[in-house]
């Protein structure tokens, strides 16, 4: 049984350094400018977006610089409107939780865009208010 084991190792490493080949036989690595050079442009970067995260700034920028980051958010220009600016600097980091944040203050919401992936900005349903009027009832004269 020990041999059986010793020439199963013996075949499994003879497969090994056949498959790695001969040194003289690998293409050549293709010619570039390097390691350390940055290639890609600066406007398709997602990480040279500056996102305007600061009080005061307008809600429609924020939602811009998260989308040029890679997040993919949808909203309706009617409804985030030009004049929403953020009440203070949002404390989040995660992006649900940051949208949450962003948009609670105008009763907006962000929803997870299943179809299309990324999000959805909607107005906040609000339940409505059962208002229950009762008659009064006749004063008995007596």
């Amino acid at each position: 049984m020990s041999r059986t084991w010793l020439a199963m190792v013996l075949i499994a490493c003879a497969a090994v350094c056949h498959a790695q080949g001969r040194p003289g036989e690998a293409p050549p690595l293709p010619a570039g400018p390097g390691p350390g050079v940055d290639v890609r442009g600066k406007k398709a970067d997602p990480s040279a977006v500056e996102i305007p995260l600061y009080a005061g700034a307008p809600v429609r920028d924020v939602l811009e610089a998260l989308n040029e980051k890679g997040f993919a958010i949808k909203w309706d220009p009617e409804q985030v409107l030009p004049t929403m600016k953020l009440l203070e600097r949002p404390k989040s980091t995660r992006i649900d939780k940051l949208l949450t944040e962003i948009l609670t203050p105008y009763d907006l919401k962000a929803d997870h865009n299943l179809m299309d992936g990324g999000w959805r900005v909607r107005p906040v349903k609000k339940k409505k208010k059962e208002v229950i009027v009762e008659e009064p009832t006749p004063a008995a004269s007596g």
